[in-house]
């Protein structure tokens, strides 16, 4: 129970801090959260990707195992949760959405933030890979499971715009300068750091304030309840044991379970708003799986650290 309380002060209480206040004072200042999110989606995070890729001390290629996990990961849980909705007798649209809901987890705005409070330096490197791969999946192999059938041919402009954005060349640029070993001159580098140094309590906040906009409506609680344990219970095991089969090293081990307890990323909602894939359920999905998340981390943390 100490090693509990320790985690939950230390690392999950200063999330959930910075994600309520950005939630209050959603409904007192009415903030322009797309705004707020082109902001963290063009500026700030290509800056905190090459800043700390860029800076990284380890070499380039300890990000290869972490790399095929992910999409190892991807490929196994999207029929864990699709099973899942079949087992359960559900209706055949909710197949694609709990495998989409069980797999895609929020590595960016809530994981990036939870490691840098919970592991060394030196994991940010890797967890950017996973919030860069992730992106990338989602924005394919996900919406096409998500697209109706006669929508599918108009999913290739999600993907050119998903790779117009510059995340993903942040994160190509930041490897290469580490690869390379080159160092940006002071008058950049000293920008890009500290804009990138913004992004981990400016990505909470917009989390709270865009989670404001969002209602749990009236949905059915027992297929709610299989997709929340799906996401915070069942991925994160699924997670673990797929890692230690794969012989990944104990400490990347950790981190992976840990990434993969975080709750339902919002983008999902995104997608099924525009495919009409039940947005109301996923609204209520991703609003409850953050909100327990404080607990559920808390937890996969504990287990991490123990074992």
């Amino acid at each position: 129970m100490d090693l509990f309380i320790d985690i939950a002060i230390n690392v999950t209480l200063p999330i959930v801090s910075i994600a309520a206040l950005g939630y209050l004072m959603q409904s007192r200042i009415n903030l322009d959260v797309p705004s707020m999110n082109r902001l963290l989606m063009f500026v700030i995070m290509p800056c905190f990707l090459i800043h700390f890729l860029s800076s990284a001390r380890q070499p380039v290629s300890e990000i290869w195992p972490v790399a095929y996990f992910t999409v190892v990961q991807f490929l196994v849980l999207i029929p864990v949760g699709w099973l899942a909705a079949m087992a359960c007798g559900l209706p055949r649209i909710f197949g694609p959405l709990f495998a989409m809901a069980t797999v895609y987890a929020n590595v960016g705005n809530y994981g990036i933030p939870l490691v840098q409070l919970a592991f060394p330096p030196q994991f940010i490197l890797h967890q950017s890979v996973i919030t860069a791969l992730m992106t990338i999946l989602m924005v394919t192999v996900g919406a096409w499971l998500l697209a109706p059938t006669k929508d599918r041919s108009g999913f290739l402009s999600r993907i050119k715009m998903a790779f117009e954005t510059p995340v993903i060349p942040a994160v190509i640029l930041g490897l290469s300068l580490r690869a390379f070993e080159v160092q940006l001159p002071h008058a950049i580098a000293t920008p890009i750091q500290l804009l990138g140094s913004t992004f981990p309590p400016l990505a909470l906040f917009a989390l709270g304030a865009q989670l404001a906009g969002r209602t749990a409506g009236e949905v059915a609680i027992g297929r709610l309840s299989i997709v929340l344990l799906l996401k915070l219970m069942i991925a994160p095991a699924v997670t673990w044991a797929l890692a230690s089969f794969m012989g990944m090293p104990d400490d990347l081990t950790d981190l992976l379970v840990v990434a993969a307890a975080t709750p339902i990323g919002v983008l999902l909602a995104l997608f099924c708003a525009d495919y009409g894939r039940e947005p109301k359920f996923v609204n209520s999905a991703i609003l409850i799986s953050t909100v327990l998340s404080p607990f559920t981390v808390t937890g996969w943390v504990m287990l991490t650290r123990l074992y």
